[in-house]
């Protein structure tokens, strides 16, 4: 993104921090600006590295031009346009497996060598955290210096004093070794620490901006609780992993009349299970009194009722959108989602009572042990709510993460997920708009998700490539050709070596 377009991104934002320090460091978002608005993480983040009077924090993101074949345009930061070369430490918060390669160009668009094991110690730290860590770091390992591992908030100031006391690189790497929630590749290999988890103050997470710029238009972004009290058995962000952490409805109310959020136009609700914290109706309820527009990044259709729906509708809400994540009430039942076809006419009723122009639902294909006749009562509920009010459908493929009891179940084949798709698709052509992510795209995640350090130099080489599908299953084949197996085995040590609580999951 060149520096003109840093400023027309400023310019549309509100709750910009553009102080600088004697320390400074970059926090970069390996995706495009407008995907980095939406995550509450790394805004949290943000805030908190720019805490102390003594270090400041700037804001990186990946151009629009990097997804296309111009790739020449260095990295600027987006409140000051410094490259990340100029930086006292590179930091990454990451969210999804396909970003990964998108860690190692920013780092090339700064003249760094996107390999750890090929920097020298007088180039910066390179640091990364985010969601991503909670599932597998792994194939991030060979771009990065140090890893935190979980939620990072007390973490964060352990990082902190070190770049404050500005700890050259191997003796920060050494001490980072020894501290609990951190992970050095080069020191523990496959051997990741435990995941962090944060609780007490630490929640509800404050945003810092919102902008008209961001996927969430005109949205600041506010924590209603963390973790999960569900089980489902396809979810990293489950119950035994990310226990359920409710902050008091007054916190969350509070905030409500502080910046950003007195100035937003919206308030976007966030969780992994916002229906599920106990406060959320009041949470909206004020909200709404206090003429904003409100936002919730999950719903499930049995938490749902005419008070929650009139809710959503007077907060703006034009379209209600759930997950039923599998196929059919039995593949339901087989993934602990507890969802039962009548919470979806009910929704879908509930929606249309309250003045919406329609629902969408996300659903995932290719669970393990699933049939025709799954499909079958699929298209026939989505043909029973398209007689209610007219419905989109998102279908995913099927990723087993690690850290899951799906671990270990295979990827659906790509053909045979596209005839799925595209039975789905012309059964209800004439009623319902439905749409699929790629297949390939879902392959590609399947097996970053699933790999070593050796996938991420190959996630390289395959963007290096051009980044086109058979440039990834080249890379992958090289791997597979080679030591492939011994990667397995890494992943599986690095399996062992946590202590989640997975004995008997499967």
């Amino acid at each position: 993104m060149a520096r003109s377009s840093n400023a027309h991104v400023l310019a549309h934002e509100t709750g910009t921090l553009t102080r600088r320090a004697g320390i400074e460091c970059v926090l970069c978002y390996p995706n495009t600006y407008r995907v980095a608005g939406a995550s509450l993480g790394y805004q949290v983040v943000y805030r908190i590295l720019n805490s102390r009077p003594e270090l400041s924090c700037q804001r990186a993101v990946l151009p629009d031009d990097a997804f296309t074949t111009d790739r020449a345009l260095p990295i600027r930061s987006l409140e000051h346009g410094m490259g990340l070369e100029q930086f006292d430490a590179i930091l990454f918060s990451i969210a999804y497996e396909l970003d990964i390669p998108h860690v190692a160009e920013m780092l090339r668009r700064a003249s760094i060598n996107p390999l750890a094991d090929e920097r020298s110690s007088d180039d910066p730290p390179v640091i990364a955290g985010g969601p991503l860590t909670q599932s597998n770091v792994l194939a991030l390992g060979a771009f990065i210096d140090i890893g935190v591992i979980g939620e990072a908030e007390v973490a964060l100031q352990s990082l902190l004093d070190w770049l404050q006391a500005g700890m050259p690189k191997a003796e920060m790497m050494a001490l980072a070794a020894q501290t609990p929630g951190f992970w050095v590749p080069t020191i523990h290999g496959n051997a990741v620490p435990d995941v962090l988890a944060v609780y007490g103050q630490h929640i509800p997470a404050i945003g810092q901006w919102y902008s008209s710029e961001a996927e969430f238009r005109d949205m600041a972004l506010l924590e209603t609780s963390r973790g999960c009290p569900r089980y489902c058995r396809f979810c990293v962000v489950r119950a035994p992993v990310s226990p359920m952490r409710s902050p008091p409805l007054q916190s969350v109310v509070d905030a409500l009349d502080h910046e950003p959020y007195l100035s937003a136009p919206r308030i976007g609700f966030v969780g992994a299970a916002v229906s599920d914290w106990p406060h959320i109706k009041g949470a909206l309820a004020a909200a709404v009194e206090r003429g904003k527009g409100v936002g919730i990044s999950s719903l499930r259709a049995d938490q749902l009722d005419e008070e929650f729906v009139s809710l959503l509708a007077a907060g703006g809400f034009r379209s209600i959108t759930i997950a039923s994540d599998a196929a059919s009430q039995r593949m339901r039942g087989k993934m602990m989602k507890g969802l039962r076809e009548r919470h979806f006419i009910g929704a879908a009723r509930l929606a249309r009572e309250a003045g919406m122009r329609s629902m969408k639902l996300y659903v995932i294909l290719g669970l393990p042990q699933e049939q025709d006749s799954d499909l079958d009562e699929l298209i026939a509920m989505c043909l029973a709510i398209s007689k209610i009010i007219p419905l989109a459908m998102t279908i995913s493929p099927f990723v087993p993460k690690l850290h899951t009891p799906l671990a270990e179940a295979p990827f659906e084949p790509i053909k045979t997920q596209m005839k799925k798709l595209k039975r789905v698709q012309r059964a209800l052509s004439s009623r319902v708009d439905v749409r699929f992510d790629s297949p390939r795209w879902a392959w590609i995640e399947y097996r970053l998700s699933q790999g070593g350090m050796e996938t991420g130099r190959a996630a390289w080489q395959a963007w290096q490539a051009g980044g086109s599908f058979a440039d990834w299953k080249r890379a992958f084949a090289s791997i597979d050709q080679g030591n492939h197996a011994e990667e397995r085995a890494a992943v599986g040590a690095a399996l062992q070596h946590d202590l989640w609580p997975l004995t008997g999951a499967r």
